[in-house]
Order: C-alpha cells, then structure tokens, then sequence
C-alpha cells in the first residue's frame, strides 16, 4: 500500500514552523533570509499480523526526517536527524487482508517530528545569532514542494525568517581540547564537519561508586551534524587525582561521515584505595580535519571507596517468596516478568542482575497470589527478543483475562528515552542502543493492556534510562511513563525506579537492583506502612522510595528518585490494592525501670511545736 508522507509532512513543517519564524509561506518568487530543507530519512511500519481471527492489531510508524537551516547566501548554520514514533491500531479484513486506519498512526509520527524539528531549531544559537545580525526586510517566501509517493524520497524546502531572538544570557565555557584545525562559526557550511559527542560512565555494580578492581567503563558516542566528512577524530581523555593516567589517550574514534554516529568503548578496573578518594575525567573532542566549532569538555567526578566500605551495609535476604494468605488469593491474576541484562549487540552495556531479579519477582508474586504455573511466564536475556514480547502482550496475555484479572508486569533491564517526544521504549535482548528500529515502545505495552477487559494493572519498572542515539542530553526530553489521562491508565499502577536518565543503581550485597530488592523486602511485610496487616501497591511504591532514596544519598550523595504513579491524593483505587501480608510490628519502646524505693530515714530534728512548725 501507499501511504502519502510528502504532503502531510510539508503541511505539519509549515505549522509548526509558523510559531518560531515570522513568516512561512510556500512561493519561490520571492527571496527570504533563510531556508528550511527538509528530506525524510527512515520510514518504517512495525506491524505484525499472525493468523488469528482478531481483526485489530497494534502498529508503531516511524519517521525519519533530516533537516538544515540554510542561510541566505547558502551557508549551513544547523542540521540535525530526528526520529519520531506514532503507535495506534489498525483493523486487517480477515479475507483481503486490506489495513484500515494506519494514515492516523501516519499523521501522529510526522506530527511529532515535525513538532521536535520546531523546537530543536527555535532552540538553535546560531540561528538566532543570525536572526538577530539580519534587518527586517519584509515577508519570508518559500518555494513549493511537489508531493512523491512514499516508495520514493520525499524532500520538502521552507524558507522562513526567523524570530528577532531575546537577550541570551552569557554563560562560561569549559576550556575546549584544541582541534587540529577550527574554523570560526561563521564559516561553517560546506568546508567543515560540525561534531558532538556524548560520554556515559557505567561501573559494574552500577551504584555510582567503585569498589577495589572495580571495572569502570566509558561509552562515547560522537555524532557528525555537518555535510562533510570529519577525518582522524579522537577522543581526549584526562584524569585527576585518582583517575590520573587510568585511561589510555587518546581513543581513536576514526572518520565519521556526515549524519553517521560512531562509538568507542574501552574498559579498565580501577587500582583499589585505602581511604575514600575521589578524582576527575575529562573528555575532549578533537580531528585531524577542519571542525566547525570544537565541543565544550565534559567532566566527570569518581569516587573510589575501600573494600570494607560495600561489607558496611548489611543484606537481608530476599530471595525465599513470602506465602501468601487466603485473602491475598487471585486465581484470575497474571504475572509477566521481563528481565534482560546480556544483549546479543554487546556494545549495549550488560544491566547486572537483571534476569535473577525478574526471576525472584515472578516467585514473589507467584507466590503470594497462589497462581498456577501456566498464568506466570518469564522472558529473561535470550528469551526476551523483541518478538517475544510482542507475543506475550498481543496474543499470550489476551487469552488469560476477564474482568477480574488483575496483570502484573515487572521489568528490569535498559531503555532508551526519545529526545524529542520523551516516549520510553524497552531494549530486548535483539535491540541496540543506536537505532530505535528494535526497541519495545512502552506506548505499545500500555495501549495493549488498555484494550483488555482487565480490572486492574500493576507495573514495575527497574531500569536503566539513557537517551536514545544522537539526542543532545543538555536538551532532550524527559522520560514520559503515563500516555494520556483515560479511565484505562486511572487502572494502572506504576512503580519506577528512578525518574531521571541515569543507571539504575544495583545493591551488590543483596545481589539484586536496589530498586528491586526494596520492592521485594517491601513485600516481605515492611512495607505496610499503616500496619493494618496488608500491603497496599500504594505503599510498596512508597516504601520502596523512600528506602532508595535514604540509601544513594547517604551512601552514595547523589539520590536516585523513584516514581509513584498516580501520586497519592490523585483518587485511584488501584493504589490501594492489596499486595501482600503486612508484618510492620511497632517498635517497642523501652520503659525505663523505677528506682527502689528507698527506705525513709527518721528525722532525727526535734520536732517543732506551735505555728509555722
């Protein structure tokens, strides 16, 4: 089928593009300040039909879109490749197979990259720089755009005049590594590569501190922006205090071609200390070919802790599932626990403990609610291709529900955040952390268990979130977990371990991830916070926060935050479903002994006689 991209996409461009310029309009009669080309990159529809009778099925539809702002003598002030995701439904005829309703699928995904290339260029300092050195001549005109079928490229061009930008605050800059040739800014364009890089630092136990032979690993990812090949491209890496001379400098990154994304990895165990010592890693970029601008350093303070620091916080074992109470009985109730730390691409980093904690969790609540092994299934590394969830959530799941099926689903493992929309999408063992072609949408999941005629959900999340290839972190997105206020999400219970783009932390003596492991002593009993012999979800989730918190801030001095959602007080019920038994006893205060009574000693005074005696 075709599906029409060109003219749908050129209509939202011109839309969305009107609330950051002043005049966008498509005539090329006229010169303007500035032009906007636009080109569709990736375009892809992720829709799977088995042979069942359903006549709906869940689609996702992703379109790429490459974009620059030209100036007007031609030079090239931004560029960038974006990548947005629209997920619905689609009805499939049962004899023709013919797809209805994906053109509103279609028309959500150009939408949202159209509305992240809006912001990414209202965000753009050359451009308003540019803005602000042009006099106002009058309206900006465009040339037309002729419409192409989807088989084929399709290639918008908007020219506009921007914004008479505000007063920019002047902000200082981290001294740059030296390229090996810079050109000014202002002559950027053709003749120069426009670099940016990224560098993530994982250490083993993913708790924010290294231990004696601890492995740090760094993780750099550099992104070409510009229209001319960057050649000889290095990493520069310097250390401080105990980081001095750790890592080998430079890393060669090697020629990265325009709107090509390379990476290098390198790791190394850390020397062990005696004392607590902390020390920095700087990372500069620099190449043997002319760079556009060169990127600020990026800088990095490590702890290293001594070997008797991790033995200091003793482990309650969590590993033996609590029985459950006839009360707590759900013959109806599902548990679908996902847990994937090894990727087949093993340049995505490994999440410790990952398949263990889905495993315990699905004793837990396999346990607890007294299920039968066949309402319970578990996809852990291997087991956990894409595929194979889209099989649990889309033909497993359905065939075991009615309405009073509660579902739990329980995660842990990586997910990548969209830069531009803050959709969350999970990483199955087949998917990479540089494309978002084989990654799980969380939008996807959600949308599934709407569609079920369920009483209740409850979702656990402990995973490590990181920005999906090439968004910029100083401005990207935000994780976005809730899709929408209907009465389906008023159901749904989710319990995240941590609200920010950061490692979720592990807690190596209890060989679980903290996150987990407070979820899994919470439903030992702790966590029934009102001590009314049950543990509500609402409760767990706090309790569990509120353990996480208190132990990365006093441990490690940067709290990871986790989620509750609904937040108490938001009036839904399913915070208060019941979890567990609840074993809270108060503590027992203790009654301070009365002294003997000692006995009175006679009073040996004479006794007085008269008033006043």
């Amino acid at each position: 089928m075709t599906v029409p991209i060109g003219g749908p996409l050129v209509a939202a461009l011109q839309q969305k593009m009107g609330r950051v310029f002043q005049h966008v309009v498509m005539d090329q009669a006229v010169s303007s300040d500035g032009v906007i080309e636009a080109s569709v990159g990736l375009k892809q529809i992720d829709l799977a039909i088995p042979r069942r009778i359903k006549k709906t099925y869940p689609v996702t539809v992703t379109v790429g879109l490459d974009v620059a702002y030209l100036a007007g003598d031609g030079s090239t002030l931004w560029t960038k490749k974006l990548q947005s995701s629209g997920l619905g439904e689609v009805e499939v005829q049962e004899t023709t197979c013919d797809v209805t309703g994906l053109e509103p699928v279609v028309k959500e995904a150009i939408d949202l990259v159209a509305e992240g290339a809006a912001k990414q260029i209202s965000d753009s300092i050359k451009i308003r720089e540019y803005a602000g050195a042009k006099p106002s001549r009058g309206p900006a005109l465009a040339p037309s755009v002729a419409t192409l079928p989807v088989a084929v490229p399709d290639v918008a061009a908007v020219p506009a005049r921007p914004v008479e930008p505000a007063a920019q605050t002047s902000l200082e800059r981290l001294p740059a590594v030296p390229s090996a040739a810079a050109t000014p800014s202002n002559q950027t364009g053709e003749t120069s590569a426009l670099l940016s890089f990224r560098v993530i630092l994982r250490d083993d136990n993913r708790d924010h501190m290294l231990q004696p032979d601890e492995p740090l690993t760094i993780d750099v990812e550099v992104k070409n922006e510009g229209r001319t090949e960057a050649q000889g491209v290095e990493v520069v890496v310097e250390g401080t205090g105990v980081m001095t001379a750790q890592f080998p400098s430079p890393l060669a990154v090697g020629d990265v071609l325009p709107g090509e994304i390379k990476r290098v990895t390198v790791t190394k165990p850390i020397a062990s200390a005696k004392e607590p010592q902390r020390g920095e890693l700087l990372f500069g970029l620099r190449a043997a070919s002319p760079m556009g601008q060169v990127p600020p350093v990026k800088k990095f303070t490590i702890l290293v802790k001594p070997g008797s620091a991790d033995g200091s916080q003793a482990a309650i074992d969590v590993d033996q599932p609590p029985k459950g109470t006839a009360a707590l009985k759900q013959q109806k109730a599902v548990v679908i626990a996902i847990g994937v730390g090894r990727f087949r691409d093993t340049q995505v980093p490994s999440v410790k403990f990952a398949a263990r904690d889905a495993e315990v969790m699905a004793a837990y609540l396999q346990s607890i609610t007294g299920l039968s092994a066949d309402r319970v299934r578990v996809l852990t590394d291997g087991h956990g291709l894409k595929q194979d969830l889209a099989e649990t959530f889309d033909e497993w799941l359905p065939k075991r529900v009615d309405p009073n099926t509660v579902v739990y689903v329980y995660v842990a493992g990586r997910a990548l955040v969209d830069g531009v929309t803050g959709a969350v999408s999970l990483v199955p063992y087949d998917g990479t952390t540089v494309s978002m072609g084989r990654v799980y949408s969380l939008r996807r999941l959600q949308e599934s268990l709407a569609r079920l005629p369920i009483q209740r959900a409850i979702l656990m999340f402990d995973v490590s979130l990181e920005h999906a290839a090439g968004a910029d972190p100083a401005t990207g997105a935000a994780p976005v977990w809730e899709i929408g206020a209907t009465d389906a999400s008023a159901k749904m219970m989710w319990m995240i371990g941590n609200n920010g783009l950061q490692e979720a932390r592990a807690f190596e003596p209890g060989r679980h991830g903290l996150f987990t492991y407070q979820l899994l002593r919470g439903l030992q009993g702790p966590a029934d916070l009102d001590r009314d012999g049950i543990v509500a979800a609402g409760e767990l989730c706090a309790f569990a926060r509120g353990e996480v918190a208190r132990m990365t801030s006093e441990q490690i001095g940067s709290s990871q935050q986790p989620v509750c959602l609904p937040a108490p007080g938001q009036g839904a019920l399913v915070r208060i479903h019941p979890m567990a038994k609840g074993n809270n006893p108060k503590p027992v205060v203790p009654v301070k002994k009365e002294a003997p009574a000692q006995e009175e000693t006679p009073n040996t005074s004479p006794a007085g006689v008269g008033p006043g005696q």
